[in-house]
């Protein structure tokens, strides 16, 4: 865990990185005129700044694009309860919503990381630079599939002020391509290294270590490589990618020991100023209108089969039961139905998050099921016992007692994958959604690609609406402030990939 010193450096950086940050569009990062020069900020500073916003992301980030749009994209969180002010179809577009979700991430990481970037490659620091570029990575591979074709190949220098302040959109294929090959690369850098980074009381995640930054980079590689291979194959490169993913299983990868995970503050006072998330939109804005239950396809995997996450990831409802709600129902619930998010999600108040668990970057839980995945499609590994770890690992997550964990593994039929190839599949992607609760971004990633979520298709009861028609959005629509400040080239991009609708599907989501 932790300690308090640590956690006050990291606000200290987030408040040198809001003064530092301009807009990432027009006049893209004019910090020339602004009187504070970012580079005077420590390093330890800087990223720990990067960290909080790109990994833990603030309450406005959280609650718009993590919880009402992906983790109900994904079926894992529901609105659709009495009182709530989102209840309704779930797969709407709110268009401030979405500016906010591109621009603020834009203008909080991308600017503040190439500055960390340009401050390790002034200390001559390679090992820095490479979990800088790393992180890089994982910013611009989330990014990407929220959106598709985004800013890429002219934002991931060390250039602190844009030559180009109207960025190119990238093709995905391309990116997916440049993060591939640049991982590697950034793993090959660190080679057999152990020299601890500058700036590691900065680093909430790996505290410097580069050898486990270098296991980071490779699973990433994997759950990167793992989604975008049908596509690669469609594309006519499957030795490009059997390549990354054999590579991926030679190397080292995530386990119980070195997953990334961001514990935050548990003081309230500094909490509050962080602006935090989860508990803070559960319990910081008064009455039943912020507060979300879990869907009813959740609590029914959990509920049908006597998993142990269960008492730990929810509290029962006022009636004594452990049932969720459907997505865009048009019947509202009574919340006296409804299990509600335990205080390892959301605490007990705004201050009170002793509980609360760390923020999932990547787990050995998803490192588990990707590998158990390759190995079902013909890598190498067993997928039964990948499988188990994967599920062990999700439970020790949430603390559940061990033995409780082996009596559910030997007991239970879901714990052994059975049938065809597609059933023993459609096991491992279920086991990963369900431990990728609280990180919708991923969540809704693995359910575009697998189909794990059925179109909705009674109008009686659900919202079947334009634009979606019941169906799981493809992809969030652009920023109409981009559309403004960068349109020759937002145009470029929606003139690649398709109308700027959530209908439109991104490369790798293929039919």
């Amino acid at each position: 865990m932790k300690t308090q010193k640590h956690i006050i450096k990291l606000f200290v950086g987030f408040l040198i990185l809001i003064i530092t940050t301009i807009s990432c569009t027009e006049d893209f990062e004019e910090i020339n005129t602004n009187p504070i020069d970012p580079q005077t900020a420590t390093v330890e500073g800087i990223m720990a700044g990067v960290q909080y916003f790109e990994f833990a992301e603030p309450r406005f980030l959280t609650w718009r694009g993590n919880l009402i749009y992906t983790s109900q994209f994904a079926n894992q969180f529901s609105y659709n309860a009495e009182g709530s002010w989102f209840a309704g179809d779930a797969y709407q577009n709110n268009q401030g919503w979405t500016n906010a979700i591109f621009d603020a991430s834009y203008q909080k990481v991308s600017l503040n990381i190439r500055n960390l970037l340009g401050t390790y490659n002034d200390l001559e620091d390679t090992n820095g630079a490479a979990v800088t570029k790393i992180m890089m990575s994982w910013f611009y591979q989330k990014m990407t599939d929220i959106y598709g074709d985004i800013p890429y190949s002219d934002v991931i220098g060390d250039e602190l002020i844009l030559t180009n302040p109207q960025p190119t959109y990238d093709a995905q294929k391309e990116i997916y391509t440049g993060i591939l090959n640049d991982l590697k690369a950034q793993m090959d850098e660190i080679g057999a290294s152990s020299e601890i980074i500058a700036g590691a009381d900065g680093d909430f995640i790996y505290n410097g270590d580069p050898q486990k930054w270098k296991t980071f980079a490779n699973t990433l590689r994997l759950r990167i490589a793992i989604r975008s291979r049908d596509a690669f194959i469609q594309a006519g490169e499957q030795s490009f990618i059997d390549t990354v993913i054999n590579d991926c299983l030679s190397n080292t990868l995530i386990d119980s020991s070195n997953e990334a995970l961001l514990k935050k503050s548990e003081s309230a006072l500094i909490l509050s100023f962080l602006d935090g998330s989860f508990e803070d939109v559960y319990w910081g804005f008064g009455g039943l209108g912020s507060k979300w239950v879990f869907s009813d396809r959740y609590l029914n995997l959990l509920n049908d089969n006597n998993d142990p996450r269960l008492p730990q990831i929810a509290d029962p409802s006022p009636n004594d039961t452990f049932e969720g709600t459907a997505i865009s129902m048009r019947g509202i619930i009574p919340r006296d139905n409804l299990a509600i998010p335990s205080q390892k999600i959301i605490g007990t108040s705004t201050t009170d998050v002793t509980n609360v668990v760390p923020t999932q970057i990547l787990t050995a839980a998803e490192s588990y099921f990707l590998q158990a995945e390759a190995a079902l499609l013909g890598y190498s590994g067993n997928p039964q016992g990948l499988y188990e770890e994967g599920i062990r690992a999700s439970m020790k997550f949430w603390d559940v007692d061990a033995g409780d964990i082996e009596t559910f593994i030997i007991n239970e039929p879901i714990a052994t994958l059975s049938g065809s190839t597609e059933q023993q599949l459609e096991a491992v992607w279920n086991q990963r959604w369900l431990a990728l609760l609280m990180n919708g971004y991923e969540a809704w990633s693995l359910v575009r690609r697998t189909e794990l979520i059925p179109t909705l298709t009674d109008n009686a009861i659900f919202f079947v609406s334009e634009p979606n028609n019941g169906t799981v959005p493809k992809r969030l629509q652009y920023s109409t402030t981009e559309l403004v400040a960068n349109e020759t080239k937002v145009k470029e991009a929606i003139d690649r990939q398709g109308p700027d609708t959530m209908t439109t599907s991104i490369w790798w989501d293929i039919e």
